[in-house]
């Protein structure tokens, strides 16, 4: 069990605020903020070093209310404002974020409100692992669909649902969210204001050290947004310091995507689109990498729990993954990977004829691959793995690691005569030929490429390439701009009339009739 201080820190992400910093911050915000506040709440206010630094920079302010979880704290901070001069303005609440009635505090005080303070650093996950309380009540809050609620975007930061739920308040209320926070979730948050119509003014984010801070290795940032329900802005200004005159970066919302540069991605507007000739996929994802992942040895393989088994070639296959893509090791492959299906959703237990050594082995391993968490694996064959389909078995490929803080495009091709297989970091488009392999990757490693795709990236973010970003460069009016138009259309051709295009399609078919039956 983890000790008692390290659990509260991953429960309630609890990280406190440096007086100093509390202080640094909002005489910042004062010197820009374009009112006066006439209630500062700190929603969950820890120790009070936001609710002391608030009281003194805005001395004009008629109430100062402080909400946490924790009853140590609440004790403690009305024990310190004992002898405050603003202790008469001050209500010290003891009470849950997720079931006070703020609806109710809010429509009671004065405006405009400052909201402020630095919400919990955790996500629902953490919690889920240390079987914590904190976390709001079980609902898809983003509204995701379909795989993406189970395969891992229907994790999110707790102060994620905490900033989503002060933004509504600006729905309703004039004034301003002031907040440390991960730097990711400031543009999470500013997103869905922006996307749900929320009137948003003067955005700002500020750099702050968190290693410093808090000793917690994330990119983090004084994020700052007012509403006066008259304008509303979709750019924020980013700062490097609380120093700073003028911003580094200019970020905004524009036709539906969020932009890291706004000026290149206007230059390089012409290679908008969504190419339907290629399709942007993930390498396989099968969770359990102890049974499926191996390093030959000799004529056998050796899986992550040190065991060696001796199987068959037809359902082993070369491996590579972000960190071989990202280092040029593509000539050979450190690891192999077994491969159950064809298409997502085939019946497995033709391995026990094809390769009964290989059925065998998934057996005696059953105890690990049925326990698979993700519901993605639930009604599915057992052994099933996902993002498997006719475009995983192409020769050659064009790939690029998800996690990599770099646009770099590589070729891969087979290994030993085999069809060389990616994890799911990485993502690729299928080719039928080495020859339109290096075509595709010249269009995608050219400078007008990789200023289009870098409009709108954000490196900071944990997995700054997705798929969502490359499919909205359209292939063929990149290869029009690069006087490569005729090549593109060839190429196109042939890839329409290979075997895999024909499996593809044939398969895509299969899917929808299934999809619409009656059930």
């Amino acid at each position: 069990m983890a000790p008692r201080k390290e659990a509260k820190v991953w429960e309630f992400g609890d990280f406190q605020t440096p007086l100093a910093l509390a202080i640094e911050a909002t005489s910042a915000l004062q010197r820009h903020l374009s009112f006066a506040p006439k209630t500062i709440i700190e929603p969950t206010c820890g120790v009070g070093s936001f609710l002391w630094a608030a009281a003194e920079t805005f001395p004009t302010a008629e109430k100062i209310i402080g909400v946490d979880v924790d009853e140590s704290y609440i004790e403690r901070v009305r024990h310190d404002v004992a002898s405050a001069p603003y202790r008469s303005k001050l209500d010290i609440i003891h009470g849950d974020f997720f079931e006070l009635d703020w609806d109710a505090l809010l429509a009671s005080v004065p405006k405009p409100i400052l909201v402020i303070g630095n919400p919990p650093w955790v996500t629902s996950a953490d919690i889920g692992r240390l079987q914590g309380k904190n976390l709001p009540k079980k609902s898809n809050f983003q509204n995701r669909k379909g795989l993406d609620a189970v395969t891992g975007k229907a994790n999110f930061d707790i102060s994620e649902w905490m900033l989503i739920q002060h933004m509504d308040w600006l729905r309703k209320h004039t004034g301003c969210v002031a907040m440390l926070c991960k730097t990711a979730v400031a543009r999470k948050i500013l997103l869905h204001a922006w996307k749900s119509g929320i009137p948003t003014v003067d955005n700002r984010m500020v750099q702050i050290d968190a290693m410093r801070h808090f000793n917690a290795a994330v990119d983090a940032c004084f994020f700052i947004v007012e509403s006066n329900h008259e304008q509303t802005s979709t750019e924020c200004r980013y700062f490097d310091s609380f120093d700073a005159a003028t911003p580094s970066q200019i970020f905004g919302y524009h036709e539906g995507l969020m932009l890291s540069d706004v000026p290149t991605f206007d230059a390089f507007h012409d290679l908008k689109g969504t190419d339907k000739n290629y399709i942007w996929r993930s390498g396989i994802k099968h969770d359990c990498s102890k049974v499926m992942e191996l390093r030959r040895q000799g004529d056998a393989f050796l899986n992550g729990k040190g065991d060696v088994a001796e199987l068959e070639d037809e359902f082993v296959y070369p491996l590579l993954k972000s960190s071989d893509l990202a280092n040029g090791r593509l000539d050979g492959a450190r690891l192999n990977v077994i491969v159950t299906q064809s298409r997502v959703g085939e019946e497995t237990d033709r391995i026990a004829t094809v390769a009964p050594r290989t059925w065998r082995y998934l057996n005696e391993n059953s105890a690990l691959l049925d326990k698979r968490g993700s519901t993605i694996y639930k009604n599915k064959p057992r052994f099933s793995m996902f993002g498997i389909g006719p475009y995983a078995f192409a020769k050659w490929k064009v790939a690029i690691s998800g996690f990599y803080k770099r646009l770099d495009f590589r070729i891969v091709g087979p290994i030993e005569g085999k069809p060389t297989m990616l994890d799911d970091t990485v993502y690729f488009l299928d080719c039928a030929s080495e020859e339109e392999a290096e075509f595709l990757s010249e269009l995608l490693n050219s400078s007008d490429a990789i200023s289009f795709l870098s409009s709108m990236v954000f490196w900071s973010d944990k997995r700054p390439i997705t798929v969502d970003l490359l499919k909205r460069l359209h292939i063929g009016k990149l290869a029009k701009r690069l006087g490569r138009e005729r090549d593109y259309r060839d190429f196109v051709a042939r890839r329409q009339s290979s075997p895999l295009f024909a499996q593809a399609k044939e398969n895509e078919a299969a899917a929808r009739s299934t999809a619409s039956a009656p059930t």
